[in-house]
């Protein structure tokens, strides 16, 4: 069987959704090929503001703000000193997007897809790609398949021989942490000291701040690493503490992920207060390793968006945005080479920079932290407006706009330029 579409989506989370859904609205056919089907679990449930510039013009924000909390600001908490600092989206240098959203991700990610169909996406659901088609350097189709579901024998039967050829011009790698191509392409290294593990849960009857302030992030820096807090509409609140190598090898013997959390959280007067009387509802889980950079984000006929071109430590919560974000730029790169006949790396170039540029913001940002630079900027006393602006709009997520990048680059030269892996 063979298909002709004008880009081929490898994967339905919040990048490949939002790719698919603006190539959509740009008049382009898109294939989505997502191995799950939605609904599912995921981490990652804290949005950034400037998010909100694509989900306008996919007219989304509606049906977000239907369903999901607003997240007006974030709060820092820090374990040993009991220093406490509010930063409010409001006073960020443009204070337009002035919250955001804090989304239980099954039910975000399935309206994305959801979404991306209705605007004339094609949507297949339980579908993996088992290899990416090449001629020569230039990617031209997938060989995929359906996934078997329970009570399908025709799909349990099936195996890589049944697999049909899709083809398009342009292929992209959506796959999140999974990284399809990039692991195949040997592509991908870790990031040097950035080797932590996350533990999360979801709790019923945690401890919230009030009013507006109900829906901010609380995230609570202990000795051994960090929690995240992060309230739903509703009673539920998902908590997630992101731990160092050495805490994490700390693990007795024979003890359960429950006991290893409900020991972190004893490491925290912060955390213990927040949890004094709230239930777990949800086993917690793990996630080891988060933080990975891919060497090149496009080639010709394939780009990668999202977390499938790299993945940072997720203290300030650029997860989503950057696959937002980045499938937003995407789109538009795609349909201009489209366009000019052009899918070759370079005519992704600016995409590539620009996407890079970001990131590595985001990682210099992140290196700083651990190495406790950061951290005490966070909590200056005597913070100047300049500087709590900047930090205030980074953590919006305003980071892809050609005026601000004169602030960044001083900012970043002047504390924490990205310490970079080498790929051989």
């Amino acid at each position: 069987m063979t298909d002709r579409w004008d880009a081929i989506i490898l994967g339905g989370g919040p990048g490949g959704s939002t790719l698919a859904a603006s190539l959509a609205r740009l008049g382009r056919r898109a294939l989505v090929l997502e191995r799950e089907r939605f609904p599912r679990f995921h981490i990652g449930e804290s949005l950034l503001p400037r998010s909100r510039e694509v989900f306008e013009r996919l007219g989304l924000d509606e049906k977000l703000d239907a369903l999901f909390l607003r997240k007006y600001g974030a709060r820092f908490l820090c374990s040993s000193t009991g220093r406490m600092r509010t930063y409010s989206f409001a006073d960020a240098f443009e204070p337009k997007f002035e919250f955001a959203y804090q989304v239980q991700r099954d039910a975000f990610d399935q309206l994305l897809l959801r979404h991306a169909a209705e605007l004339g996406a094609e949507v297949r659901e339980s579908w993996e790609a088992v290899e990416v088609l090449f001629e020569g350097s230039r990617a031209v189709g997938v060989r995929a398949r359906p996934r078997a579901r329970p009570g399908d024998a025709a799909a349990a039967r099936a195996d890589s021989s049944d697999a049909v050829e899709l083809r398009a011009p342009v292929i992209v790698d959506a796959t999140g942490r999974d990284t399809l191509l990039a692991s195949r392409m040997r592509r991908k290294a870790q990031l040097a000291e950035l080797d932590k593990t996350a533990l999360f849960a979801h709790y019923e009857g945690v401890v919230r701040e009030d009013g507006i302030h109900q829906g901010n992030i609380q995230l609570v820096i202990f000795e051994h690493g960090w929690f995240w807090f992060i309230p739903f509409r509703g009673e539920v609140t998902s908590v997630g503490a992101v731990v160092s190598s050495s805490w994490i090898r700390s693990r007795r013997k024979g003890e359960s992920l429950d006991e290893l959390f409900d020991r972190t959280v004893a490491q925290s007067s912060w955390a213990r207060e927040f949890l004094a009387n709230a239930r777990r509802t949800r086993p917690v889980g793990a996630l080891a390793d988060f933080s990975y950079r891919i060497d090149q984000l496009a080639g010709d006929g394939w780009l990668f968006v999202g977390d499938a071109g790299g993945f940072l430590d997720p203290l300030f919560s650029t997860g989503a945005h950057l696959a937002i974000k980045g499938a937003d730029l995407a789109a538009t790169a795609i349909h201009r080479a489209l366009e000019v006949g052009d899918t070759s790396r370079a005519a992704f170039a600016g995409y590539e920079a620009e996407v890079r540029y970001a990131v590595d913001l985001f990682l210099g940002v992140v290196q700083g932290f651990y190495k406790g630079h950061f951290r005490e900027i966070l909590f200056e006393p005597n913070q100047r407006p300049t500087m709590r602006k900047l930090i205030t709009s980074m953590l919006a997520g305003d980071v892809f706009h050609a005026e601000r990048r004169p602030q960044w680059a001083s900012f970043l030269q002047q504390y924490y330029p990205p310490e970079l892996p080498t790929f051989t």
